[in-house]
C-alpha cells in the first residue's frame, strides 16, 4: 500500500509544480509587458541634434533600400570621381601611346636625316617621304619635323614624354615627405 501512496504524491508534487510554473511563467509576461518600450533614460542619452541627425540617416537608409538603380554601368567605376593608381596609371600611359611624338632626330650612317616619331604605343623610325599615320614626312631638321596631311601642312618638335601624376611618382613623395 505505501508504494501507491508514494506514486500518488510524486503524481501531486508533479501537479503542484506545474501549477507554481505556470503561475511564475503568466507573472513573468506580465511585468514584460508592462516595460515601456522607449526607455526613461532616452532623453538623457542623446541631444536632440544627435538624435534629428540618426533619424535623418536612418530615413535616408530607409529609402535607398526602396530605390531601384537603372544603369547599366557600376556606379563605382562611371568617370572614377575617385581614382586608383592603377587607374592613373592605366589613364597616363593611354595618353603617352597615343599622342605623336617626336623622340629625336638623327643623320645615319648614308648621311639620310631620320626621325625617331612614338606614336600608338611603338617608336617609328621615320625618313623624308614615310607616312605615318597620313601624314607625309616632307623635311627633318635638328628639332623638328615637317609634314604634310592633305592641304594641310604641319610640324612636330621634339618632346619628353609628359611626366607622370604626382600620385604615381614615387621619387616626389619621397622628396615631398624628406625633411
Amino acid at each position: 500500500m505505501q508504494e501507491k501512496h508514494i506514486k500518488d504524491l510524486v503524481i501531486a508534487i508533479a501537479v503542484i509544480m506545474l501549477l507554481v510554473f505556470t503561475v511564475n511563467d503568466y507573472s513573468l509576461y506580465h511585468k514584460v509587458n508592462k516595460v515601456k518600450k522607449e526607455s526613461m533614460y532616452a532623453n538623457i542619452a542623446l541631444d536632440e541634434g544627435l538624435l534629428a541627425q540618426i533619424q535623418s540617416i536612418e530615413k535616408s537608409i530607409t529609402d535607398r533600400k526602396s530605390f531601384t538603380f537603372t544603369v547599366t554601368k557600376d556606379p563605382l567605376l562611371q568617370d572614377l570621381i575617385v581614382k586608383t593608381k592603377q587607374d592613373l596609371q592605366k589613364q597616363w600611359e593611354e595618353m603617352v601611346s597615343s599622342m605623336m611624338r617626336l623622340s629625336a632626330t638623327f643623320t645615319d650612317s648614308n648621311g639620310q636625316q631620320k626621325a625617331m616619331v612614338s606614336y600608338g604605343g611603338k617608336n617609328h623610325l621615320l625618313g623624308v617621304g614615310d607616312v605615318l599615320a597620313n601624314r607625309k614626312i616632307t623635311k627633318i631638321e635638328s628639332d623638328r619635323i615637317h609634314f604634310s596631311e592633305g592641304n594641310y601642312k604641319g610640324e612636330i618638335v621634339i618632346q619628353k614624354i609628359p611626366p607622370k601624376p604626382k600620385e604615381l611618382d614615387e621619387n616626389a613623395k619621397e622628396k615631398q615627405y624628406n625633411w
